[in-house]
Order: C-alpha cells, then sequence, then structure tokens
C-alpha cells in the first residue's frame, strides 16, 4: 500500500541522493579547474571534439535537463560534438557508473558503460554526418 511506496521511496532517494551529490561537486569542480581556453584547443579537429565532449559528458555528470545549456555554452565546437555531449551525458555518466558498480558489480559496469558510450558517440557521428 501507500506505506510500502513512500518506504521504496524513501530508500531510492537515499541511495540515489548520496551519488547525485558526488556528480555535482565533480561537475563543479571541472568547471573550477579547466579553463575555457584549454577547451578550445580541440575546437580545430572534428574527431577531437567529438571525443573530447564525449568524454567531457561522463566526467561532468550534469543532469540531463542542463545537458543543453551547457552544450550552448561549449559554442566554439561543432554542432555534432555537442550533440554527442547532449547524447552520452545522460546515457554515461559517472553517476550512472558509480550506481551501476553498487548494483551490479565493478566487472559488468565497466563493460556496459564502455559499450554504452561507443554506441552513443558513433550513433552522435552518424546523425550528426547525416543532419548537421
Amino acid at each position: 500500500g501507500p506505506r510500502a511506496f513512500v518506504a521504496g521511496l524513501q530508500h531510492d532517494f537515499l541511495h540515489a541522493g548520496g551519488f547525485l551529490v558526488v556528480g555535482a561537486a565533480a561537475a563543479a569542480t571541472f568547471a573550477i579547474v579547466v579553463p575555457r581556453s584549454l577547451l578550445e584547443v580541440f575546437t580545430g579537429s572534428a574527431w577531437l571534439s567529438v571525443l573530447l565532449l564525449a568524454l567531457l559528458a561522463v566526467v561532468l555528470c550534469v543532469c540531463s535537463e542542463a545537458d543543453a545549456f551547457v552544450a550552448a555554452s561549449l559554442s566554439g565546437f561543432s554542432p555534432t560534438a555537442r550533440l554527442a555531449f547532449m547524447v552520452v551525458g545522460p546515457m554515461v555518466d559517472l553517476k550512472l557508473i558509480a550506481l551501476q558498480t553498487g548494483t551490479f558489480g565493478r566487472a559488468f559496469a565497466v563493460r556496459f558503460s564502455a559499450a554504452t558510450w561507443v554506441v552513443a558517440v558513433g550513433s552522435s557521428v552518424l546523425v550528426g554526418w547525416w543532419l548537421l
């Protein structure tokens, strides 16, 4: 009944809340530590910019609602690289990797995250090449 629902909601909120805090701290730290000029070094190469923003999406752990705003702020990058950022972010990030590790174990999380990252980046490049 309602009591079981509230207990489940409370457990899930507390379990995921710690990962959300770690993700927010990582995003804030990255924004402060990495200078914008360093990111702009990669904007000259289409492949490097896609790979950089795909890796940045994993590290930043921005929630999917905010990904578009972050991508818009990376205006020096190609639309395909920004698309990769917006696709990879919700699919693979530090919060999800930590959650998968805690739930399914490290070996699964590494394989699953790597496969998901490759598929997300590949899909972004194909769609970006085709539409953008």
